[in-house]
Parts: C-alpha cells; structure tokens; sequence
C-alpha cells in the first residue's frame, strides 16, 4: 500500500495539516495577544458568543470591520488571521499619520486606492540612474 503513495500525494498530506483554520488563527491571535473575549467583543461590538463562535468555527466567516478590529486589538495582521497569508504581526506599531491614511483609504472606491497605491510606489522609487539620498 505504502508503494502507491507518490510524493504529490504526501506533500498534499502534509499542506492539509499544516494548514490552519480561521477559528484557529482568530483563537491564537486573541490568546497569544493576552486580550480577553470581552474586550475583543467590546471593540468589535459584538457579543462575548460571537467571539467564542468566531474561535470555535462556528461562524464561519468574521466581517470586514470585525475583522480589523481584532487585528487591531490582537496586534496581528488581518491578512494572516483570514488567509493566513504574509506576517502574523505588525513589525511595529502603526504611526498617527499611516492609521490616518488607512482609515481615509478605506472610505475610498478601489479605482482610487490603486491610483493613490501607484503614485506612492513612483514616489517610493527613485528614479533610474539616480542614487538615493540617505540624508547623510
């Protein structure tokens, strides 16, 4: 029987078990963080059972806002806690000006945030041939 199993098969295995649910990584960001039910039901103006609905499975998808505020409250990164995709946490801590240029861009239609997302990566690169200025 061992015979029949191909390398494919293994590694799809193994993905599959590796591979965490959303109720896990909610459960893990609220317990790792240290929050408490109550203050994530709190900021998410939930129930304390939404949350634990979250956590078990139950539920089976958080919404978008409930979805940032755990994020924000846990200190994990809302992509990682719905697809588990790029960090778990923030590196650092969000400054003023960047929480005021999320929250202005969340307010905003996508044709305008892709606009506003290439004017910052033009100006976020220098231009060909030219060195940067370190300011030193």
């Amino acid at each position: 029987m061992l015979d029949t199993i191909t390398s494919s098969t293994l590694s799809q295995v193994c993905f599959s078990v590796m591979q965490m649910t959303p109720a896990n990584r909610i459960t893990e960001a609220i317990e790792t963080s240290g929050v408490t039910v109550s203050a994530v039901a709190s900021a998410c103006r939930v129930s304390p059972q939404a949350v634990y609905q979250w956590m078990s499975g139950e539920t089976k998808q958080i919404t978008g806002e409930n979805l940032v505020e755990l994020a924000e409250i846990t200190g994990f990164e809302p992509r990682w806690i719905a697809m588990e995709a790029g960090p778990k946490r923030r590196l650092r801590p969000r400054t003023p000006q960047e929480e005021h240029v999320l929250g202005l861009m969340q307010t905003l239609p996508s044709y305008q945030v892709e606009l506003i997302t290439k004017i910052a990566d033009s100006v976020a690169q220098p231009p060909q041939g030219k060195a940067v200025n370190d300011g030193s």
